[in-house]
């Protein structure tokens, strides 16, 4: 495990480790303070205690989006335990096999929040303790898979609101074989990728799937239709996107597909109760 602190960015090496058949790895990223991480090309707020697993090594950038010196922690595990790794981890939830058994070493990106009763902390704080001790210790090697093993299960405890599907990275081929926490992450990641131009057949064709069955797996997945949830993901990312910079509320209407800017104003009122402009001043934090 190591610590970044006393700087505004940082760009992380995640360490590579040769694996045999019988391990796999998680990367495991906790902010300790208000961050950016980018990774690969995506942006994603951090507050402090949520955590990032990501299962391929790779190169994130790190950054403070309130002027404030970074705090954030990397733990690296190995497992070494036999396949599926969900039933000798947190048993057999879904979603952790989809992330740690991806197909074609798919690289995978999962973002847990609503963790403010820092349960999660805690077991990071003994992986912490434990790693300071010898390594050739196969009881200390022993303790930390465990202790990662309780992480997991307090993450995915409640999981449908600690994860934050808008912001993960889920692999985005195999839906139809994915759970379907993964079929509704590839979905919501998908509409995100494309929030100016997508609509139900384009991403129908993109999954292999005939319109009229997409509109129902989406009523089946989210409880909404294909347009009510291309909406939702359009004013959350304009919440983030008044919240966290300085782009004009046209510059953030256009981004987000809209024709017309008094469109946007009426849908965004009727989300969250406010105008664009009263939400960013009740919610900006130092804006980039």
């Amino acid at each position: 495990m190591f610590t970044i602190s006393n700087c505004l960015r940082r760009t992380i090496e995640l360490p590579k480790r040769s694996l045999n058949k019988q391990q796999k790895q998680v990367y495991i990223l906790e902010a300790l303070s208000n961050i950016h991480l980018q990774y690969p090309e995506k942006v994603t707020p951090l507050k402090p205690y949520d955590i990032v697993l990501l299962n391929q090594p790779a190169s994130i950038q790190v950054e403070s989006f309130d002027q404030s010196p970074l705090l954030l922690r990397v733990h690296h595990a190995v497992f070494d335990i036999p396949n599926p790794i969900a039933q000798y981890t947190v048993g057999d939830n879904a979603l952790i096999h989809d992330f740690m058994n991806p197909l074609e070493d798919q690289s995978s990106m999962i973002v847990f929040t609503h963790l403010e009763n820092e349960v999660c902390h805690a077991y990071l704080n003994v992986l912490e303790k434990l790693e300071e001790m010898t390594e050739q210790d196969p009881y200390v090697q022993f303790q930390g898979q465990k202790i990662c093993g309780l992480l997991f299960t307090e993450l995915l405890r409640e999981h449908e609101r600690k994860v934050s599907k808008l912001n993960s990275l889920f692999p985005d081929a195999k839906i139809k074989h994915a759970s379907k926490d993964s079929q509704s992450g590839m979905i919501m990641k998908y509409i995100s990728d494309h929030l100016q131009t997508v609509t139900q057949k384009e991403i129908a064709y993109h999954f292999s799937y005939q319109p009229n069955y997409f509109s129902r797996l989406c009523q089946d997945l989210f409880g909404l239709t294909f347009v009510e949830l291309r909406t939702t993901i359009r004013l959350e990312y304009a919440k983030e996107q008044l919240s966290l910079t300085t782009k004009s509320i046209e510059v953030i209407s256009e981004e987000l597909g809209y024709k017309a800017v008094s469109n946007f104003h009426r849908n965004f009122k009727a989300y969250t109760g406010k105008t664009p402009a009263e939400y960013r001043a009740s919610s900006q934090v130092n804006p980039l």
